[in-house]
């Protein structure tokens, strides 16, 4: 069950990050609504070591698209094919190009008396909403938001445990993954934080910590998600 707090818009979410540093339970929500954005924080407390932390992001981002374009199970919003992830985690629309920014999915991981924790802060695209003809009430669309990323996030816990999870923190998903990212297969530029391009060719793939490849005419490159973002040419 998901414990939703409506907040001032404008404010930095900061509640959900508090709840867990106190300890609460995961499931706890906070969010607000501005005019251009709809913003929402939401405390995960999955039961993996600390290396496995770092493949929350792309967790979480799964956990969007579950809701936005649907799985196997439910149709979600019915947006399948006009949405995507962008490496790492974010939320783009606008097909076939996949160039209009829909969310920013962050983390922010930490520790408390209960343990690990982390909040998963989604900023999402007033604007991208209304071109994708998403019509729903704000309270009632980061309910099936925030539950999606939740679910997402308490599966992978569970298959991070087991021997593939063990062998990296994306291991379990990875091929989930690679379904949702638009751009894998495709000419794109590798281009650093102040703009500076640094390779140019094809998003040839994903490793299981989630670094891209990027396969150059002369040779293959590796980026941390850190290090660049990428977009298609």
């Amino acid at each position: 069950m998901i414990e939703m707090n409506a907040v001032a818009a404008g404010t930095e979410l900061d509640a959900a990050r508090d709840a867990g540093r106190e300890g609460a339970s995961a499931g706890r929500c906070a969010w607000s609504a501005g005019e251009a954005s709809l913003t929402f924080s939401l405390v995960v407390r999955p039961d993996v070591n600390m290396h496995a932390f770092h493949g929350l992001p792309f967790v979480a981002a799964m956990g969007m698209m579950d809701a936005l374009a649907g799985t196997a199970a439910t149709p979600g919003l019915g947006l399948a094919g006009k949405v995507g992830i962008q490496w790492p985690s974010g939320i783009v629309c606008g097909a076939p190009a996949f160039e209009t920014s829909l969310a920013r999915v962050a983390v922010n991981g930490g520790a408390g008396a209960a343990g690990m924790f982390a909040a998963v802060t989604v900023d999402i695209e007033r604007s991208a909403l209304g071109e994708l003809g998403v019509d729903m009430g704000d309270e009632a669309l980061v309910e099936a938001l925030a539950a999606a990323v939740l679910a997402r996030v308490d599966a992978w816990a569970v298959a991070a445990n087991t021997p593939q999870g063990a062998a990296g923190p994306l291991a379990p998903v990875l091929g989930e993954y690679f379904d949702m990212v638009p751009l894998l297969g495709r000419q794109v530029a590798a281009v650093s934080p102040n703009g500076l391009p640094l390779a140019v060719g094809v998003f040839a793939g994903l490793d299981i910590w989630g670094r891209a490849t990027i396969k150059t005419d002369a040779s293959e490159q590796e980026f941390p998600p850190e290090a660049v973002r990428i977009r298609g040419l």
